[in-house]
């Protein structure tokens, strides 16, 4: 592999037609590279902003293509998405570098006609400004049935949640205060404060994963909007605190963090392999009050029952939310049975909580469906339990809707999209 392009390529297919994670292909793909530093963010930008761009992509192409999309190969497909990206949304990149890299890529991996055509379609594209498209789900590349959803869901408030889940993302990171605190972090890293949690800072190092200050432990990869999911459960030192979804344990080593390290943390994970995760990132920052276990969360399990001071049950989502970190979760459709599995979850996650003892309902979707309405609904059916504000323990920025309820907008708040709930057993 000699280009950032080919890299981009191939993190492309994996995407595309074999269901992989925009994060894990691209990591895969790069590590497997020699290239720099400015080339590796090159290829970032181009897996990213076609993954999120590809239906408005492919909408273009169709007016400048005399050949049907469905009838191109593979990468020819993929190609021609990348070469009009460059042309269309990178400033920086010259119009012939785009078409020429292109036309060289389908050489190597289509055939001399193949070629051809991809010189055709983006000098054509280079010089011919597209037709916009009229259906918002084509304006801003989102499945037809998310769109739906959202307009149901928030009316004329869609349009800019979707503009904003397609805007880049700034990398957040964690401050571990059982190490370290965040001005001195900032300093190392070279970092500036982010306003939306107290141990929040945004760097811009490209992968903040592999440098010495992560290793050392003095820092997570997080965004705010998870940090004050923690932050409204206010785990305290000494309590027992749950965490029934867990793994790869952003959250519950956050949780100990907040508590000093001083209590009893119980992590649990369906698949054992992820449960490896949590004791891998608990060893890096340096905490030891986390007890993992491989646990269906649809079940209580006996031994905790009415035990637990606090509860986060942060369920299996359709993940809308973290869309501008995971552009391919635009486009999943297979989202109606999501709220039946919630309700399950957060029904057994009830269970651990002693009388006074607080749990936090959280996702990382913005559909009311998995939200608001499975909140509702548990509360209807299980009167032993009530909302509970968490303004006093909200950072700035982030506001209830209505008490114990939050919904976190990326065009307002700057962050992922999260809905947090929190509720008390009476």
């Amino acid at each position: 592999m000699k280009t950032a392009r080919e890299a981009a390529l191939l993190a492309l297919y994996e995407i595309e037609y074999n269901g992989a994670y925009s994060n894990i292909a691209l990591k895969n793909i790069l590590k497997n590279t020699t290239l720099d530093e400015r080339d590796r963010a090159f290829a970032t930008a181009l897996v990213y902003g076609v993954t999120s761009h590809k239906l408005t992509l492919d909408y273009m192409i169709e007016q400048f293509s005399g050949i049907r999309l469905k009838k191109l190969s593979k990468y020819i497909l993929l190609i021609v998405r990348m070469g009009l990206f460059q042309i269309r949304y990178m400033d920086k990149v010259p119009m012939s570098a785009a078409v020429d890299e292109s036309v060289r890529l389908a050489k190597r991996y289509a055939h001399k006609a193949a070629a051809g055509y991809v010189n055709g379609v983006l000098r054509t594209a280079a010089r011919t400004e597209p037709e916009e498209p009229k259906e918002a789900y084509l304006r801003y590349s989102f499945a037809r049935e998310a769109v739906q959803k959202l307009y149901d869901d928030y009316g004329v408030r869609a349009e800019p949640i979707m503009q904003a889940l397609n805007r880049e993302p700034e990398m957040i990171v964690r401050a571990n205060r059982l190490k370290t605190d965040r001005d001195t972090l900032a300093k190392l890293l070279g970092a500036t404060i982010c306003p939306l949690a107290p141990d929040a800072l945004y760097v811009k190092r490209l992968d903040a994963s592999s440098s010495r200050e992560f290793l050392q432990g003095l820092y997570s990869v997080q965004d705010a909007a998870p940090m004050a999911a923690c932050l409204a459960l206010s785990p305290q030192e000494g309590e027992l605190v749950m965490d029934v979804c867990a793994a790869p344990g952003g959250k519950t080593t956050y949780i100990a963090e907040l508590m000093h390290n001083k209590g009893r943390i119980i992590a649990f994970d369906i698949h054992e392999h992820r449960t490896e995760l949590i004791k891998k990132n608990a060893v890096r920052l340096g905490t030891d009050i986390i007890e993992t276990r491989v646990h269906d969360a649809r079940t209580a399990a006996d031994e905790f029952i009415g035990r637990a001071d606090k509860v986060l049950a942060d369920v299996p989502c359709s993940g809308l939310g973290i869309a501008r970190r995971k552009p391919e979760l635009k486009y999943k459709t297979d989202f109606e049975e999501l709220p039946a599995l919630q309700l399950e979850i957060l029904k057994a996650a009830a269970e651990y909580l002693k009388p006074g003892g607080e749990l936090v309902y959280s996702t990382c979707t913005l559909y009311k469906d998995e939200n608001e309405r499975v909140m509702r609904r548990f509360l209807e059916e299980n009167p032993g339990f009530e909302l509970q504000s968490m303004k006093t323990l909200l950072p700035d920025g982030f506001c209830e809707e209505e008490p114990g309820m939050m919904t976190v907008l990326p065009d307002s708040v700057g962050c992922d999209g999260f809905f947090i709930s929190k509720i008390k057993r009476n």
